[in-house]
């Protein structure tokens, strides 16, 4: 195996495939792609192997969606890297993001991105990934003008790097921005430009649901109902294939499909959707998450629909009693691709 230097001093990089992947070697220490992790041996003085090994244990919770389990080893990689490394203040702000801790998600994300780019230059593509990720979190916070701005910036540097891997993520950032802003068509042509792109990867798996997740929101926007059924169905489908049935992500596409459902008063078919989903969120993020928020909010319309007031007015204190930065949302058509998880030291 080869082994080439990475930025810091006395290190080695060395990408180390998991799950069908290869093991390569890749140069830049903030890159990651489906199925690897890079790992970096260093023998510097931050007691790099334990960094290391915690980071592995960190993004292993990560990747299986167990995000409270996640956030002490990533913690203690902070402490023991320092505040000022790019890796360790990106993987706290990625696990934030995803926990819905929004506010302090931003102010990690924005950390991170100054010292990436320090490091990187302007147009390097993790740049791009994390203005990609500062986009997600002013989303999730309402801050659409924001949003778009940053996405744009991210859109242009990968435009210089049209194969980039990240490329459909950001224009589905984006296309998703638009939606929220009311420019449903031209959100639509955004979104099917990166589909187009998603699937003619080979591994157009791991992109295409959450392409999918916000072309069904568009089509739930015109009422589009049975076509929002069919692509919600699919990305179900496809991220049970690739996360498993106990993962936040999958738990909140059925929470999407559950809202069509709804929309349509199949309130019945709602209801297991939506029980199912707060349960993984639960486990996966805790019982006061943010994450929660909106779950609760369709499911206390749901059980109200069917009648069952008292239980529809128990649900909805609980929804309300959440503390919901922003919009509240943790939406799943932004999540894939809003970090890009490292263990470089």
């Amino acid at each position: 195996m080869q082994m080439r230097p990475t930025f810091w001093r006395r290190c080695l990089a060395i990408r180390v495939g998991v799950a069908r992947n290869h093991s390569v070697v890749q140069k830049r220490a903030m890159r990651i792609v489906v199925g690897s992790i890079l790992v970096v041996l260093c023998s510097g003085p931050l007691h790099s192997q334990d960094a290391v090994a915690l980071t592995q244990q960190g993004l292993d919770f990560m990747n299986r969606g167990q995000f409270r389990e996640s956030e002490s080893p990533l913690l203690q990689v902070l402490k023991l890297a320092g505040p000022d490394n790019p890796t360790a203040v990106y993987n706290v702000a990625s696990l934030y993001h995803r926990q819905g801790r929004f506010s302090e998600a931003e102010k990690l994300h924005r950390h991170a991105l100054e010292l990436i780019e320090h490091e990187s230059g302007p147009f390097s593509l993790d740049v791009a990934q994390s203005l990609n990720d500062l986009g997600a979190i002013y989303r999730s916070l309402g801050r659409h003008s924001q949003a778009i701005a940053v996405l744009k910036r991210a859109v242009g540097i990968l435009d210089r790097s049209p194969s980039s891997e990240l490329t459909a993520t950001t224009l589905n950032n984006l296309g998703a921005a638009y939606y929220e802003i009311g420019q449903v068509v031209h959100s639509e042509e955004i979104v099917r430009r990166a589909l187009a792109i998603a699937e003619s990867r080979q591994d157009r798996g791991s992109e295409v649901p959450y392409l999918l997740s916000t072309l069904g929101r568009q089509y739930l926007a015109r009422k589009h109902y049975s076509d929002a059924e069919a692509v919600y169905r699919r990305a179900i489908s496809l991220l049970a294939e690739t996360h498993g049935l106990q993962h936040p992500d999958y738990a909140l596409a059925m929470s999407n499909l559950a809202v069509v459902y709804q929309r349509q008063r199949r309130f019945r078919e709602a209801v297991p959707l939506l029980e199912s989903a707060l349960e993984i969120l639960e486990s996966s993020a805790g019982r006061d998450a943010p994450v929660l928020g909106v779950p609760l909010d369709r499911y206390a319309e749901v059980l109200r629909g069917l009648g069952r007031k008292s239980e529809g007015q128990g649900v909805a204190r609980r929804a309300k009693s959440i503390v919901r930065p922003g919009t509240g949302t943790v939406d799943v058509t932004a999540l894939r691709r809003t970090r890009r998880w490292t263990t470089s030291y």
